[in-house]
């Protein structure tokens, strides 16, 4: 889940918690079997660097089931989120809605470049998480294979056309971007966005 001003916040306020976003995954070769996923404890470490940021979005798809929504932001850029269930019903959104968000952006942590010939892969698992103050948690993971479309290097972003659409993922500290080039195949691994408050606009 690029930052988005926020707006006054209209109707009912929910907090949810989900995971929008991509941990980029470095691989030798496509495959996910190639190179085994993120520790848990890296992806802790990783998602506190990224601060709780803001926008308006606009509800383009719901999936009740697996508690996921995907959402547009404001340049058009889509994201999908995972939703708690225990604390936000999906069934009371609607495709179309608009929202006020809060959440922190997906989080890239690993990535590399490979001969993908075309293809386009996706796994998604759930981590669980370190214990913090008492409380266990999850975070959504995604291991993609996709090309790269775009490399902010100043704002640490880069935008990946994975399957199904581009997603645009801010670059953890530790990862190298010096040998990145637009059109380049990775294989990435990603911490979806987790959104920690939304209002209907």
């Amino acid at each position: 889940m690029r930052a988005m001003s926020a707006r006054r916040k209209a109707g009912w306020l929910v907090a949810m918690t989900g995971s929008a976003g991509m941990l980029a995954g470095a691989f030798s070769q496509p495959g996910f079997a190639q190179r085994a996923p993120v520790s848990a404890s890296t992806v802790q470490a990783a998602l506190r660097q990224v601060e709780v940021e803001h926008m308006q979005v606009r509800v383009v798809a719901i999936d009740p089931a697996a508690n996921k929504v995907t959402l547009r932001g404001p340049r058009g850029q889509l994201a999908d989120v995972d939703v708690n269930p225990a604390i936000v019903d999906t069934h009371r959104l609607r495709v179309g809605d608009r929202l006020n968000v809060a959440y922190q952006p997906a989080l890239l942590i690993r990535v590399d470049r490979v001969e993908s010939h075309g293809v386009r892969e996706r796994l998604e698992t759930t981590v669980a998480l370190p214990a913090s103050a008492g409380r266990a948690a999850s975070a959504h993971r995604v291991r993609i294979v996709a090309t790269v479309v775009d490399i902010d290097r100043d704002e640490r972003l880069l935008t990946l056309h994975g399957p199904g659409y581009r997603q645009v993922l801010r670059v953890a500290r530790d990862v190298p971007l010096d040998d990145l080039n637009v059109g380049d195949s990775v294989q990435a691994e990603f911490v979806s966005a987790l959104a920690v408050a939304l209002a209907k606009v």
